[in-house]
């Protein structure tokens, strides 16, 4: 249960890491300079959320905790990062922004996923 738990945390860190992010790509639009740094620092932040998700996705995946598309789906949202962050870096805006809307919705996916897995030997209340 302690690792079911850890993903649950680290899917809730990422994403509020990227709405915190989407804030700050507006306030660059807006002309504040800062938040582009902001932004390549939360960029850093979600390839390391997604790295240490896969790894433990798979971990779990291993131990039977959770079904096999957890893993993949994690696994995909760290190739996906960084794309973006590449994107981002190369300022290719066109890939980049559809690119995050993506990983967004890919991570609320993913984290519903997670929210409704029931550990082997814990019962359902449905």
């Amino acid at each position: 249960m302690v690792m079911i738990k850890m993903l649950r945390m680290i899917l809730i860190v990422s994403v509020i890491t990227m709405l915190a992010q989407a804030a700050f790509a507006g306030r660059m639009l807006g002309g504040d300079h800062r938040s582009a740094d902001f932004h390549k620092l939360t960029a850093k932040m979600l390839v390391i959320l997604a790295g240490t998700q896969t790894v433990i996705a798979v971990a779990s995946f291993l131990r039977k905790l959770i079904p096999l598309w957890i893993p993949l789906a994690s696994l995909g949202l760290l190739i996906s990062e960084v794309m973006e962050f590449a994107a981002g870096d190369l300022h290719h805006v066109a890939i980049h922004v559809p690119l995050g809307l993506a990983i967004f919705g890919g991570a609320i996916r993913q984290f519903l996923g997670v929210m409704q897995i029931t550990p082997p030997g814990v019962e359902s209340s449905s």
